[in-house]
C-alpha cells in the first residue's frame, strides 16, 4: 500500500470519531469473512477430485446468495495442502458510490497472469459482499512473499492510482493461518492498517491486534 511515513499508531481500543471504518469493531465482520473464504478453500482441496496439474493460477468462479461472486485463483495447490502455517493478508475495500470497477478488474486480469512469478503466493480469493465492495484473503507460504508482491510494477499503479479512485477507504489485515489450511485452526489476525482517501494526501494508520 501507500508508502508515506506520516501516520497515526493506533492503540488496540483508540476509536477515531471522524473515521467510522477505522472502528475496532469491523474486524469481526472482516474476519469473518475471510474466515469464510477459508473455509471454501478448505472444502475445495477436500474433494475427492484432485486440482488440474494445469493451468496455473487454476481459477474457480462460485456463486454465493444473492448472486454475489466468488473467485478462487490457486497458484500453488500442493503447497496449501502442505504448508505448515500460512501468512494472510486481507483486504476489505468500500468503494466510492460512482466508481467505475471496469479500470480494477482489467488490472486485476493482468495481476492474475504474473502470480507464478511470486514464489510464495499460494492462492487469492476475492468476496463479492455487496454494494460493489469486495474482500480479498491472499495466502503465503512465507512472510517474504508479501514484500515480493507488493513490488510487482502492475501492483504498484494499482495500489498508486486505482485505488485512490475506487475506494472511500481500506482495511488491510495482516495474519497468519497456524498449522496450514488443512489443520482446521481458525484465520488470526495481527496488524491492521488502515487507508482514507478522503484526504488528500491520503490519511493512513496502523493498529497492532491482540492476540
Amino acid at each position: 500500500m501507500p508508502t508515506t511515513t506520516d501516520y497515526t499508531r493506533l492503540d488496540w481500543s483508540d476509536l477515531v470519531p471522524d473515521r467510522p471504518f477505522t472502528n475496532p469493531d469491523h474486524n469481526a465482520e472482516d474476519l469473518a469473512h475471510l474466515r469464510y473464504m477459508v473455509e471454501k478453500l478448505r472444502h475445495l482441496l477436500h474433494q475427492s477430485s484432485p486440482i488440474p496439474v494445469q493451468p496455473r493460477p487454476y481459477v474457480l468462479y462460485l456463486e454465493e446468495a444473492g448472486g454475489r461472486r466468488h473467485r478462487l485463483a490457486l497458484a500453488r495447490p500442493e503447497e496449501l495442502l502442505t504448508c505448515a502455517e500460512l501468512v494472510v493478508v486481507g483486504f476489505c475495500g468500500h468503494k466510492w458510490p460512482e466508481a467505475d470497477r471496469a479500470p480494477l478488474d482489467a488490472v486485476d486480469a493482468e495481476l492474475l497472469t504474473e502470480f507464478m512469478q511470486h514464489p510464495h503466493l499460494l492462492s487469492y480469493s476475492s468476496l463479492e459482499v455487496g454494494g460493489g465492495n469486495w474482500r480479498n484473503l491472499v495466502l503465503f507460504s512465507q512472510a517474504q512473499g508479501i514484500g515480493h508482491w507488493a513490488i510487482s510494477a502492475r501492483h504498484a499503479d494499482a495500489v498508486r492510482d486505482l485505488a485512490p479512485r475506487y475506494y472511500q477507504n481500506i482495511r488491510l489485515h495482516n495474519g497468519v493461518l497456524p498449522g496450514g489450511l488443512m489443520s482446521g485452526q481458525e484465520l488470526l489476525l495481527t496488524r491492521t492498517k488502515y487507508f482514507d482517501y478522503q484526504d488528500q494526501p491520503f490519511w493512513w494508520a496502523v493498529r497492532e491486534l491482540q492476540a
